[in-house]
């Protein structure tokens, strides 16, 4: 009894202490927050302060939004707003969120410079349910919004509409990595000449550094460094000319936030393989400890034995009885065993199928963002709906556009370079003008002039599953007004992820 508690406790805190090793990875990635979630009423306008937080309690600020055809359009303006690199030397520019109840957060923007005291932006968002929040950032395409949280959005008197009664919960980045240490300061003092563009660019990769990029992203982390090279030379040619390389910054900070995200993930994928192996070690360790104390048990029981011999005991009997304890001790242990293995292979399969989990949800919301980027992209339960306007065809024609082409090849370009499995179904959609069987023909052959491209372009023809048009039938909107029929004449591409088999399923 004693070795089998031995065993068991050992197990439990080889597990607990790898349960513990992964949440702190977890969490010196992401940390959790809250805000206040607002749901606004379709056509209509809404207008909701923006306040201060305590590390800046001056700041205010207005949003007006309103909800139509799908979309929430917002119009905000924040005051008295600091010079960015004020809040730290790794600060250069402001980003506004958007916070949906599920706990996205989704970078609307950064805040263009000031107009005074004031800084104003107009964005829109797909979400009818979501908080607003104004975050100092070190650069502007970030995918989590850092600590430095400088407004959020609060009620107002005359606020209309349903809201949340409770503070909704988010996860942002705990900023861990562009903290600057008293070392750092002497080297990285503010820099307020520099444009925040190029200063953005140099943080930016600076950040993917700090992520052990050299390390778990080389090839990424040099393509980010070359081409911040040469942002520095093309600034050093055009000072004051900043639309000559504001465009080369941008880049520069998408390759080296690629950098990072990648960093981040093999870094934690390989201090997980170390703890999975560092376990596998101890658990053997663990089971030949108890087989040497079964074999001292055995011995000392030997021994007991020959004392009773020598005492007048039949050996016959003695034989038979330490034969007969023997082979119950050994079946009832190894039975023992048997379940204490099989107990930890089933929670290591249950770890093993939730981090594939949380690696599928990293991919797809990464896959989002870059499609977010090329063409208006939004998330449902049935995937990622990718959307093609009606202005990407020629009139009343299934034939794409230039434009169309260009943005249908930079998204075949992310799906070939997307590392996980996926379905397609493309699907054509048109407004209410129209006989119903112009409009069905018409929208299968936009659907099949999609599918057409995308197959040309290079994606292989068994990610797409069905290419179908729908005619009149699925409106998103109002077909009463011009511009509610320009929304519904569309082309959507459902991008589903194929879930991998689990570790149970292969044994």
């Amino acid at each position: 009894m004693k070795l089998q508690n031995q065993i068991l406790t050992t197990a439990l805190l080889l597990l607990a202490g790898g349960s513990a090793v992964l949440a702190q990875g977890r969490q010196e990635i992401l940390a959790k927050r809250t805000t206040l979630a607002i749901t606004y009423p379709e056509g209509k306008s809404s207008t909701v302060d923006m306040a201060g937080t305590g590390l800046h309690s001056i700041v205010t600020g207005r949003a007006e939004a309103k909800r139509s055809g799908g979309r929430t359009r917002i119009k905000l303006r924040v005051n008295d707003l600091p010079h960015p690199q004020g809040v730290g030397a790794f600060y250069t520019t402001y980003v506004v969120w958007a916070i949906t109840p599920d706990g996205l957060a989704d970078n609307l923007g950064e805040l263009p410079m000031p107009d005074g005291d004031k800084r104003e932006i107009e964005v829109t968002t797909p979400h009818q349910t979501f908080g607003v929040i104004v975050t100092a950032e070190p650069y502007g395409l970030v995918k989590y919004p850092s600590p430095v949280i400088v407004a959020e959005n609060i009620l107002r008197k005359d606020t209309k509409g349903n809201f949340t009664a409770s503070n909704i919960e988010y996860r942002g980045d705990t900023g861990a990595l562009f903290t600057v240490s008293a070392i750092d300061s002497a080297a990285l003092p503010p820099d307020y000449r520099t444009p925040t563009s190029v200063l953005g660019a140099r943080r930016a990769v600076e950040i993917a550094r700090r992520a052990e990029a050299q390390h778990f992203a080389e090839p990424e982390l040099r393509q980010a460094e070359i081409r911040l090279a040469a942002l520095e030379q093309i600034w050093s040619a055009n000072r004051g000319r900043e639309e000559k390389f504001s465009g080369e910054a941008r880049e520069v900070m998408r390759l080296a936030e690629a950098a990072r995200a990648l960093a981040v993930d093999r870094a934690e994928q390989a201090r997980l393989t170390a703890e999975r192996q560092a376990a596998s070690q101890a658990i053997g360790q663990a089971q030949s400890e108890a087989s040497r104390a079964r074999g001292e048990a055995e011995r000392a029981k030997q021994q007991a034995d020959d004392y009773r011999a020598a005492l007048g005991r039949s050996e016959s009997e003695l034989a038979r009885a330490r034969q007969n304890a023997e082979q119950a001790q050994t079946e009832a242990e190894r039975s023992k065993a048997r379940e204490e293995v099989a107990r930890l292979e089933a929670e290591r399969a249950r770890l093993e199928s939730e981090q594939a989990k949380r690696d599928r949800d990293a991919a797809m919301q990464r896959l989002m963002v870059s499609l977010s980027e090329i063409l208006d992209t939004r998330r449902e339960a049935r995937g990622l709906i990718v959307s093609l306007s009606d202005v990407l065809f020629d009139f009343n024609k299934a034939t794409l556009k230039p434009g169309a082409k260009e943005k249908l090849s930079k998204l075949t370009g992310v799906l070939l370079a997307y590392p996980g499995t996926y379905r397609m179904e493309i699907e054509g959609h048109t407004d209410s003008v129209g006989s119903d069987d112009y409009n069905q023909k018409l929208s299968e052959a936009r659907a099949a002039s999609v599918n057409a491209y995308l197959r040309e372009a290079g994606l292989p023809g068994d990610r797409i599953t069905a290419v179908r048009g729908f005619g009149k039938s699925r409106p998103v909107t109002t077909n009463d007004t011009p511009e509610g029929r320009q929304m519904n004449r569309r082309v959507e591409i459902v991008i589903a992820d194929t879930e991998p088999p689990t570790a149970a399923s292969n044994r």
